[in-house]
């Protein structure tokens, strides 16, 4: 008989990223297809396609706002 700790858990995401509530955004028609067709060409999930497109894109949203200075130290404090 095998108990709960004996069963290997599956692993949908790297160590130490957030697994409460998930964020949820809304594509128009045109832009979910190019969505969907990046993701298969990729061979990505949705949910990485979706963080990589975020991660990269960060940068620059923060940028044109002028929030990088208060992104970095946001980021500091989270750490401290």
């Amino acid at each position: 008989m095998t108990t709960a700790a004996q069963i290997a858990r599956k692993v949908y995401g790297p160590r130490g990223v957030a697994k409460s509530a998930p964020v949820q955004m809304r594509l128009l028609p045109p832009e979910r297809y190019l969505f969907t067709k990046l993701k298969e060409l990729l061979g990505m999930s949705e949910s990485s396609l979706s963080r990589e497109i975020y991660l990269v894109g960060l940068p620059t949203f923060l940028a044109q706002r002028g929030l990088t200075e208060w992104a970095n130290h946001t980021l500091a404090a989270l750490s401290a």
